[in-house]
């Protein structure tokens, strides 16, 4: 009886650990969102907070932690807490976004303005991508679902650039034969990014701040972008050239 007893205890005990475990969501596509992962999941792990991560789309994923569907957003710009009232921010930045441009024919862009004359094209929800695009006041601005329909629309000359993270665009160049394409070699422009948590946890911020500033003085954070870089930017070989300005 005393077997059964403790067998039940634990159990129980593991079925209340699982249902604690907060849910991370992230609007990052893969392989990036393995990235964020890596990194939003030994931040919780120092903090002594279990959770379970997944990747929704990416305003999908803002909608359903500001609802309290979900409990945490992997990580995005600092600001969101004005659209999304409900969102409050780890103040520790864990990942960056650098916005650069892709096309087909070799182009200089060195302000957003310049982006005028031109057809663009970015990923659903990316708001970063979205406000630039608004500000240059283009010919058009087209919204894919996915990079693989971005760099589509682009070898059919539906749209003339991309805007998007770096980590992105080589994630678009691992996975596409195209070649002869051209890339900016400087940001448009660059920004932290940070995890947000649903107000209801807000308690939470100080251990995960202290976890994230951890990871930032003991060189984690830095060290995993780089690996994950270094081992990206092996698929791309020969496919963009990058453009100096």
């Amino acid at each position: 009886m005393r077997s059964l007893t403790l067998l039940f205890l634990f159990t129980f005990s593991s079925l209340m650990a699982k249902e604690s475990a907060l849910h991370v969501s992230s609007g990052f596509p893969e392989p990036e969102t393995f990235l964020v992962e890596s990194i939003v999941k030994e931040g919780f792990k120092r903090a002594g907070i279990p959770i379970k991560y997944q990747t929704v789309p990416t305003e999908r994923s803002l909608i359903n932690v500001n609802l309290g569907l979900d409990d945490v957003e992997a990580g995005r710009i600092e600001g969101m807490e004005k659209l999304y009232p409900n969102l409050v921010r780890v103040p520790v930045p864990i990942h960056n976004i650098d916005i650069v441009l892709l096309s087909k024919k070799r182009f200089h862009i060195k302000n957003i303005s310049d982006l005028k004359p031109y057809h663009l094209g970015l990923n659903r929800g990316v708001k970063i991508a979205e406000t630039i695009a608004k500000q240059a006041n283009p010919q058009s601005i087209t919204e894919a679902t996915s990079y693989k329909m971005l760099i589509k629309m682009l070898t059919n000359n539906r749209i003339d650039i991309i805007i998007t993270s770096k980590i992105a665009i080589f994630t678009i160049l691992a996975d596409t034969n195209e070649k002869g394409l051209f890339m900016t070699s400087k940001p448009l422009e660059s920004r932290p990014i940070y995890t947000y948590l649903n107000k209801k946890h807000q308690s939470l911020i100080p251990k995960l701040e202290a976890a994230y500033k951890s990871m930032e003085t003991d060189g984690t954070i830095q060290k995993k972008h780089e690996q994950f870089l270094q081992k990206l930017g092996k698929k791309i070989g020969d496919k963009v050239e990058v453009v100096n300005d």
